[in-house]
């Protein structure tokens, strides 16, 4: 259609129906369309029912301005970059400044435009228009993915990060360990995302059984391990960590130093480096796993790991999966960003920050370690959790891809070089198959450290699977004492929190609807609610032995607050729990509570009508 100044409309002109096209983002990458393109003002767009709707949202049209809809944040398409365009249109002096849209669409081959892949063409990015071939002009392959992340890490923000994740195997971050880990000083050891935070149904039929980490130091307990707890996955966590210094001319041990697999309730860590020297490097069962087509092993950069795999070790693995192809596809799928759908690899970090909604600790020395000696806590933590995010984040992410409408295809196993798929049928073509993320991208220079006793706190899960002399323990201790009882479990239970386990079993009975609040904000709020002399730091002291955080107190009590409904003294709650808390957090999640407060508070001051001051 064509508009003139005062919104209506001209005729017909103004847009054309182009027959099927090829969109080509770049020299060897390009988008076949089985359907017609519409090309107007406003850029190309095709014509299909699943793709969002405009704003209905209408604003009077000038020359100068193009065409704005109104109500929608997201830029769903290239905007017009007036360097490349020019109208053939004339306006009379003092005349109607009206014009046919077509007339705004006619492209100039300008010899000054920036050359794709500049640094002003990447600053441009946002403003490409595909020309009447169908080749979408600029859209620089660095402008996206600076390094292997580029703006990537830029849209976490965008994500509500302050839930866990969606609860999709058995093992799972407890609502309450994820609480804790938010609330926890940023760059603690407690505020990283690790596979310690994961519980599920062990073996002795309890509901928080941790995550065990095998670590093994010769052919024979990695091939036992394999067999006694692998063998019958069908999705594993997968990761490699070599020397750094490592060259193509140096030793396997050096170059395949460390190889990291996971199940949802197992990490193993086969240390080859370590194997004795008259050890064959490669374990059967690892062997068949890797070249098993059928098990899918999920990573980053995954293609990279698995030809050093090829070089070193004469495997030949099959049914990889690269991670960062099924990001790209859930993520711009959902946003109908399909022009970023490409096989260039997102960091790990990133993708644990937007999809598991905590930071990955990127420790300054750990990475960069020698892999090839006896492996310390951090390193193995580090290591461990490397490969238990990539299977979560798979599982993730794939529930994400299901919920799409159409639902695409997942990316091919990585090996066989095919395009990924969207929903629609559409393969995207790159040519950036195959490039690897820069091994500094994850690097945090004066990065955080783990503490000590963080450590220590997870020597239980891991278990350095005996073979001879190679048996002793990592942190070099006897078996641990049994520790005395704490203060809460000598004697019967403080009397508060009897009344609070009452009361919390007395309100699931009359809520025959459902509880959605966590059991530990319920017992924290009713010990806060119903005694006036304990503050959160007092409860903490009371609930447990050492004391929890007073910020997991505060959380607790405003949890359950805000989850139920329940009712509060204003004043109380404003001093002793909102008052604690960063005015961002108060703004982002409280913002209800915080009105409703400060509404309370406002009129107990308010001077009685009729009553002078």
């Amino acid at each position: 259609m064509s508009l003139g100044a005062n919104g209506t409309h001209l005729g017909a002109r103004a847009s054309q129906s182009l027959p099927a096209m090829r969109l080509s983002r770049g020299v060897g990458s390009a988008i076949s369309l089985p359907y017609p393109i519409r090309h107007s003002a406003a850029g190309c767009y095709r014509s299909y029912s699943c793709l969002p709707k405009m704003s209905d949202n209408v604003r009077l049209w000038h020359l100068s301005h193009g065409i704005v809809f109104a109500g929608n944040r997201e830029v769903l398409y290239p905007r017009l970059p007036r360097a490349k365009l020019h109208s053939a249109a004339t306006v009379p002096e003092g005349g109607d400044e009206t014009v046919t849209l077509s007339s705004v669409c006619i492209r100039t081959v300008d010899q000054s435009s920036p050359v794709e892949g500049s640094a002003s063409a990447a600053k441009d990015a946002g403003n490409r228009l595909p020309d009447e071939t169908g080749t979408l002009v600029g859209d620089p392959e660095g402008a996206e993915n600076r390094g292997a992340a580029g703006d990537e890490a830029a849209t976490i923000d965008d994500v509500a990060c302050d839930d866990p994740p969606p609860a999709i195997l058995d093992y799972r971050i407890p609502p309450d360990a994820f609480r804790e880990a938010k609330l926890a000083d940023p760059g603690s050891p407690e505020s990283f995302w690790s596979y310690a935070l994961y519980r599920g149904p062990g073996e002795d039929g309890s509901a928080d059984a941790k995550v065990k980490v095998h670590y093994c130091k010769t052919k024979h307990t990695t091939e036992r391990v394999l067999q006694q707890y692998f063998m019958n996955e069908e999705v594993l966590g997968f990761d490699l960590e070599w020397a750094p210094s490592a060259t193509r001319y140096q030793s396997a041990r050096q170059n395949v130093s460390l190889v990291q697999l996971a199940s949802q309730s197992r990490i193993a860590l086969f240390h080859l480096a370590l194997y004795p020297k008259n050890d064959d490097l490669v374990a059967p069962s690892l062997k068949k796993i890797m070249e098993d087509p059928k098990v899918t092993k999920i990573g980053v950069a995954i293609k990279g790991d698995c030809t050093r795999l090829r070089n070193f070790l004469k495997v030949e693995s099959r049914g990889i999966l690269e991670l960062s192809h099924l990001y790209k596809l859930v993520k711009h799928s959902s946003r109908g960003t399909f022009q970023h759908v490409n096989k260039r690899l997102v960091s790990l970090a990133t993708q644990v920050e937007e999809y598991l909604h905590l930071p990955l600790f990127k420790g300054s020395d750990v990475r960069s370690s020698d892999w090839t000696q006896q492996l310390q806590m951090d390193q193995i933590i580090y290591s461990a959790s490397d490969a238990y995010a990539a299977l979560q984040l798979y599982f993730t992410l794939d529930h994400q891809r299901k919920s799409l409408d159409p639902v695409p295809p997942l990316p091919h196993h990585a090996e066989l070089n095919l395009p990924i798929r969207l929903g629609d049928g559409i393969s995207i073509t790159t040519s950036d198959e195959g490039l690897e993320a820069p091994e500094g991208e994850d690097d945090t220079k004066n990065g955080p450290t783990l503490s000590a006793r963080y450590l220590k706190s997870l020597g239980d899960s891991i278990k350095i699977e005996p073979d001879g002399e190679d048996s002793e323990p990592i942190l070099k201790e006897t078996p641990r004492p049994r520790k005395a009882a704490s203060p809460a479990q000598q004697g019967p239970k403080d009397s508060r929190i009897v009344d609070a386990e009452t009361w919390l079993a007395q309100y699931r009975l009359s809520n025959a609807g459902g509880v959605r609040a966590a059991a530990s904000s319920l017992r924290a709020y009713r010990i806060w609610f119903c005694n006036r002399d304990l503050d959160p730091e007092a409860i903490a002291k009371l609930l447990r032995q050492p004391p929890l955080q007073t910020a997991t107190v505060v959380n607790y009590v405003l949890e359950a607050i805000r989850i139920e409904k329940l009712p509060y003294d204003a004043a109380r709650l404003q001093t002793e729990l909102l008052d604690l808390l960063p005015g961002d957090i108060q703004a982002r999640r409280y913002k209800a509570l915080v009105k409703a407060c400060q509404g309370a508070i406002d009129a107990s001051t308010q001077t009685p009508a009729g009553q002078s001051s």
